[in-house]
């Protein structure tokens, strides 16, 4: 089994979640970042991502904060943040195994549980959705909806 040691990691590698996430659940992960860290990483996956779309600075903040707007080019920025992170099949579909294995990687030890927790607890959300952008917006509110101390998002 490879362990990942405690280091930078680039926005291409990171979640969310989110949140939020890459590696195989094969790989054992022996830390996470810091929320500074994570905050970082959260920035630059933004400052990739919101170019692409016709959004609002306040919109994205609003996101951050747990607010959900219904607006579609807002649905399909988190869908490129979700692409981003890896956690996205071709089809458009969460993959869970890769989200929780990304937990252990990214989150610090006082988020894990919790948001582990709400990954589980909205699994089934994607489910009610054919449009990839709809499953992924509505994943993620879901997780926002379930516990807003450890929803964090870029």
């Amino acid at each position: 089994m490879l362990a990942y040691r405690c280091s930078k990691r680039s926005a291409s590698t990171l979640l969310v979640l989110g949140v939020i996430l890459l590696w195989s659940p094969s790989y054992l992960v022996q830390c996470g970042m810091t929320r500074k860290q994570l905050i970082n990483s959260m920035d630059m996956m933004r400052s990739a991502c919101a170019p692409k779309f016709k959004i609002e600075t306040e919109m994205l903040d609003n996101l951050r904060k747990g607010i959900f707007e219904e607006d579609r080019e807002l649905k399909c920025y988190t869908m490129c943040i979700a692409k981003m992170a890896g956690t996205i099949t071709k089809k458009g579909d969460i993959n869970i195994q890769k989200t929780l294995a990304q937990m252990d990687a990214m989150l610090p030890p006082d988020m894990r549980d919790k948001a582990k927790e709400a990954i589980h607890a909205c699994r089934e959300t994607q489910g009610k959705y054919t449009d990839p952008c709809d499953k992924t917006f509505y994943s993620t509110k879901c997780l926002a909806d379930y516990d807003r101390d450890v929803f964090l998002f870029p």
